[in-house]
């Protein structure tokens, strides 16, 4: 009986950490200076860096708030040259990727704007190959990948900007056409999750780009079809917040692990559409959007914490079988060999 309680023991402090009994849900932290819709954010550092959007007049701006997450608080950075919405970005070490968006008047752009943030200084890079807005992007292996997005048809086109030669390259297209998604990197895998299309409405498509192979792979699907939703990655799994669709918005906060699939979490406390959300340590902050379909802003900052699935998963019911086995092997072991020396003696 005492090898069971040493076994039990040591299977609570063998459990990995991301499965371990810690605090998790939302909390209220210092709203955004200005309330906006259809924005990125961006981190570098212990910094949140929001790009662009539309204000609450519906016009393209060229704000970047910068959220000090240690500080709780908000000042602003140099503004973009040019005033964009739904746009894409990406962070590269100190530096911040924004490709792509609309102007005011809905005119697709094509531009890379680079921001420095040691010194808060904007640079243009060489024109993305095809203008588009309401795209995602991501750094994977020090490139930026911008995939999707709409100028007059949904696209599904990847295309990968290098810094090192400031050229870009045409790789292979996303296997469904759409707009207003989102993505995330999780182990150097590009994960693109739902978004949607002008033919058919929101989407619960969720892809899986391979760099090294220059392949796309379908996966488990989104289980709530919807666009202009975020996505970002924390303890191993993608979570993905908010959306909407053309009567409701979404306060859904679904996770996905590549080994496990889809696991609904906590919902986000105010239901938004065109929000952004980043990662600093092990915390989510979910920043902006707008609380109906359409035209809506805020500049609401909740923040999620969760560094357990709640559900064990594969891997710790692996730990917990494999330790009660080897427990009541040792026990058998144990008894037979007492009932061995009783029949010696």
């Amino acid at each position: 009986m005492k090898i069971l309680f040493f076994w039990a023991a040591l299977l609570v402090f063998t459990i990995p950490a991301s499965f371990a009994e810690e605090p998790e849900g939302w909390g209220k932290l210092a709203d955004m200076p200005e309330a906006k819709s259809e924005i990125v954010a961006v981190t570098i550092g212990d910094k949140i860096y929001v790009v662009g959007g539309l204000n609450n007049m519906a016009r393209a701006t060229n704000t970047v708030y910068i959220y000090d997450t240690k500080e709780n608080s908000w000042t602003l950075a140099a503004q973009m040259p040019v005033s964009l919405h739904h746009v894409g970005a990406a962070g590269h070490g100190e530096m911040l990727y924004v490709v792509g968006g609309y102007f005011d008047g809905w005119q697709a752009s094509n531009s890379l704007l680079i921001y420095d943030s040691k010194d808060d200084s904007w640079m243009m890079g060489k024109d993305m190959p095809t203008a588009r807005g309401a795209l995602t992007a991501q750094f994977i292996d020090g490139k930026l990948y911008a995939v999707g997005g709409h100028d007059r048809i949904d696209y599904s086109v990847n295309e990968v900007y290098d810094p090192a030669s400031d050229s870009w390259e045409t790789k292979a297209s996303m296997l469904t056409s759409r707009e207003h998604l989102a993505s995330a990197v999780l182990d150097d895998k590009l994960y693109v999750v739902g978004g949607r299309a002008a033919d058919i409405g929101n989407l619960n498509s969720n892809e899986m780009y391979d760099y090294t192979t220059d392949t796309w792979t379908t996966l488990e699907p989104l289980p709530t079809p919807r666009s202009g939703l975020t996505a970002s990655v924390l303890s191993g799994a993608i979570f993905v917040f908010g959306g909407e669709s053309s009567h409701k918005t979404f306060n859904e906060n679904e996770a996905y692990l590549p080994d496990e699939g889809w696991l609904s979490q906590i919902r986000m406390p105010t239901s938004r559409h065109g929000l952004a959300s980043a990662t600093v340590e092990d915390k989510i902050y979910v920043i902006g959007g707008g609380v109906a379909p359409g035209f809506s802003f805020s500049g609401l900052n909740e923040v999620y914490h969760n560094t357990v699935i709640p559900e064990f998963g594969k891997l710790a019911l692996i730990i917990i079988s494999i330790s009660f086995l080897s427990a009541i092997i040792i026990v058998r072991l144990k008894n037979q060999k007492k009932i061995f020396f009783k029949e010696t003696d």
